[in-house]
């Protein structure tokens, strides 16, 4: 059904380009549900440990992600330029994925520490050797303005799709949160979309790639030079608009982070639902973001985008906080905004949680579309500037601050709930004193971050005449 939501004119390719991010969503949504409690709550690993490992992966991906991406970009071989990184990347990524929740090389802190920031970087590098020379080469097919509107949408419908097949079936089956021994089996499930989506769309995409670089080598050079790298990157760190949606970009997604990677705390000891209630509310939770992903490119037609996102950061401001925020007020001032927990499935709370998270899905999914369109269009303004076409060295600044989401934010996040008593609460009397703390310093954080970003995304400046200007000039006439 949402194939005929899109446009006629969209081309097969788009298809498959998106085609891994059914993978990509599903074990980026696990990872940032279950990666911090499986090691807290299951293996026993201290929450800022583990937040800390996961911080470790994020510095591995700054020295990697431009590297890679910079690679990519100047790489030249019969089967493409990003194609042979693509195919690369899968199989330790799916290593991983599986190892972080099967394997248990001991009992104490260190060898827990140890453990997962290993796999989690090797994840973390693999990853990006997949993601980044695909976002490249997406953006590279696809020039238009608002024709990345289109192909970001694609590619977030699939990352839902995704979603929905992998978090399905593990609420579904799952009685509790603490069932160690179904936590492999999940992962072995995620594992699966994830290696069946990326090897079945980058098999596909392997001609259209090398048919691109055949009708077109606008500069475009064959070698791989550090020297050229790091003036290539100066060059970026020069460029207002792509500093800007770096920063807003950061600090969006470090709140995302910190609004993921603490869920199952939430859902256990303030919302107090089981996973079953989880997954009878998936329709509506997943609903909201699969109507903004089917629309949004319809929405932002002919319109400016630095607008539209700061319109839709705006909303978020004070939507996203609100249901933890009033539950707070009225646990600590007797108050009775929202109704009691406890009651599960259909409850009233459970009905309000659920349109909550209609509500923020949708903006979230636009917002990340809009956004992430937005970076590609720096593509064409830092080749006019520099006379080089480098697609993955651009959009890397989206591709880390992304990856900060499940890192940075956990880290945070980590040392948020240590500091709220999760680690030393051995009752439920105790975890639900240390869950409203949670909740008031999560409310308090988002009011700093949100609007940091919103400050940084009215910087941006580049609109669509002026990259239309950027693709004439440089003879991509036929992509306007």
């Amino acid at each position: 059904m949402w194939l005929r939501l899109l446009p006629a004119d969209t081309e097969r390719k788009m298809y498959w380009w998106g085609f891994p991010g059914i993978g990509l969503g599903a074990s980026n949504e696990f990872l940032s549900m279950f990666l911090l409690y499986y090691y807290n709550q299951i293996l026993g690993l201290s929450a800022a440990l583990a937040g800390l490992a996961l911080f470790v992966s994020v510095v591995f991906d700054a020295i990697s992600d431009p590297v890679i991406a910079y690679w990519s970009d100047r790489y030249q071989g019969k089967h493409g330029r990003r194609i042979p990184f693509m195919f690369m990347g899968i199989v330790p990524m799916c290593f991983c994925c599986f190892a972080l929740f099967v394997l248990q090389l001991g009992e104490s802190q260190w060898i827990l520490f140890g453990q997962l920031t290993v796999l989690i970087v090797v994840f973390r590098v693999s990853q990006t050797v997949f993601f980044v020379p695909r976002m490249a080469l997406g953006v590279e097919l696809y020039k238009g303005y608002s024709e990345r509107n289109r192909l970001i949408s694609v590619n977030q419908t699939c990352a839902l799709a995704g979603i929905s097949l992998c978090m399905a079936p593990i609420l579904l089956l799952m009685p509790d949160w603490d069932q160690a021994h179904l936590y492999p089996w999940a992962a072995l499930w995620v594992t699966f979309l994830l290696g069946w989506s990326a090897y079945s769309g980058t098999s596909k995409l392997s001609a259209a790639e090398i048919n691109s670089i055949e009708m077109n080598r606008t500069g475009q050079t064959t070698q791989f030079s550090l020297r050229q790298l790091f003036e290539e990157l100066a060059s970026l760190v020069s460029n207002r608009n792509w500093m800007t949606l770096l920063f807003a970009f950061l600090f969006f997604t470090i709140n995302g982070g910190l609004q993921g990677g603490d869920t199952i705390y939430f859902n256990n000891h303030l919302f107090k639902f089981n996973p079953s209630d989880l997954f009878w509310s998936g329709p509506l939770m997943v609903g909201g973001s699969l109507l903004a992903a089917l629309v949004t490119w319809r929405i932002a037609k002919g319109r400016d985008k630095r607008v539209m996102v700061l319109i839709a950061g705006g909303i978020s401001f004070v939507s996203s906080p609100l249901l933890i925020g009033l539950m707070a007020v009225d646990h600590y001032s007797g108050y009775d905004f929202v109704p009691d927990a406890g009651g599960g499935l259909l409850s009233s709370l459970w009905w309000l949680w659920a349109f909550h998270g209609f509500i923020n899905g949708a903006i979230f999914v636009f917002f990340i579309i809009i956004v992430q369109s937005m970076f590609a269009d720096v593509v064409e303004e830092h080749q006019e500037l520099t006379g080089s076409r480098s697609d993955g060295l651009v959009l890397v600044g989206s591709n880390l601050v992304t990856k900060l989401v499940g890192s940075v934010g956990v880290l945070l996040a980590g040392f948020m709930i240590k500091w709220a008593g999760f680690d030393e609460a051995n009752t439920l009397a105790l975890k639900e004193v240390a869950v409203y703390k949670l909740a008031v310093v999560k409310v308090l954080v988002s009011f700093v971050l949100v609007p940091a970003g919103l400050l940084c995304l009215a910087r941006y400046s580049l609109n669509e005449e002026q990259h239309r200007t950027n693709l004439r000039n440089l003879g991509y006439e036929k992509d306007i």
